[in-house]
């Protein structure tokens, strides 16, 4: 090997030892640097400000799914009359297919984070109002789960959306110790998404507790012709390619899932 090709090999592993944090967008630069990881936490360097957002999932007994709705937003609306109640309704929908059917997926944004959250919990055992409906509830539904997560500093912000849409749920299970280069990937990935149609990007979500190491793409669609003609766009951008290669093998288990709004809620 020559003297020339060992300097340039040598060149080339002091640019990638020196990345950090850059607006770049050229393919081979890292947005969170590799070096931090070994010192903060994923909430701390991945995550867009304090907010925490709850993802609650009710599967709910066929023939209770219309008192379960009814239930849900009376639930909704006395949880609203309370200012101690903090944790804001983002978003409910029903789940269309990619999943067993009569679900409910709820999600709920904290903006200041564990502290409303603590403050919520304080409040529902002291909302004697609250608590009824709660009950009155119950026997609608078979099993609930929640998680609490995290934005991505690099998605936008879910917000409301108006007018008949389709949401897409993407659900991947990385494997541990992955969630800085899919960070790094995906903050490039964002971007050509976005450019399809920058109101496709809906909520980019990673859990603090729960099913730990997954995340959740949500994305926001016209309908489901609207849905293919978007992702088949994606690929006009040859970098798109190399996201998909590179992320893909971070993945342990992956799935997808259609998403209807419910009638209450706040994003449609």
């Amino acid at each position: 090997m020559s003297s020339l090709t060992l300097k340039s090999l040598f060149k080339s592993s002091l640019t990638v030892a020196s990345r950090s944090l850059t607006t770049t967008s050229h393919n081979n630069a890292w947005f969170f640097s590799k070096d931090k990881e070994k010192s903060s936490g994923h909430s701390t360097l991945l995550s867009k400000d304090q907010s925490v957002y709850e993802m609650v999932t009710d599967t709910v007994i066929p023939k209770e799914w219309d008192s379960y709705l009814q239930h849900k937003k009376k639930l909704v609306e006395c949880a609203s009359s309370n200012a101690d109640i903090r944790g804001q309704l983002v978003g409910s929908w029903t789940i269309v297919t990619g999943d067993a059917a009569f679900k409910a997926f709820h999600l709920y944004k904290y903006e200041q984070g564990w502290t409303d959250i603590d403050t919520t919990r304080a409040a529902i055992k002291q909302d004697s109002d609250y608590q009824a409906l709660h009950r009155a509830g119950l026997p609608d539904i078979s099993e609930q789960f929640s998680e609490l997560t995290k934005a991505f500093s690099f998605w936008p912000s879910p917000d409301q959306r108006e007018g008949g849409n389709v949401y897409d749920i993407r659900t991947y299970s990385l494997k541990p110790g992955s969630m800085y280069d899919w960070s790094n990937y995906w903050a490039r990935g964002i971007q050509y998404r976005s450019a399809v149609r920058p109101d496709v990007p809906y909520a980019g979500l990673f859990t603090q507790l729960g099913e730990l190491h997954t995340i959740y793409h949500i994305w926001c669609y016209k309908s489901m012709a609207d849905r293919k003609a978007c992702r088949e766009a994606t690929w006009d951008y040859p970098e798109w390619n190399d996201v998909v290669a590179n992320t893909v093998p971070l993945v342990k288990t992956m799935k997808t899932g259609i998403l209807e709004p419910l009638d209450f809620s706040p994003t449609q």
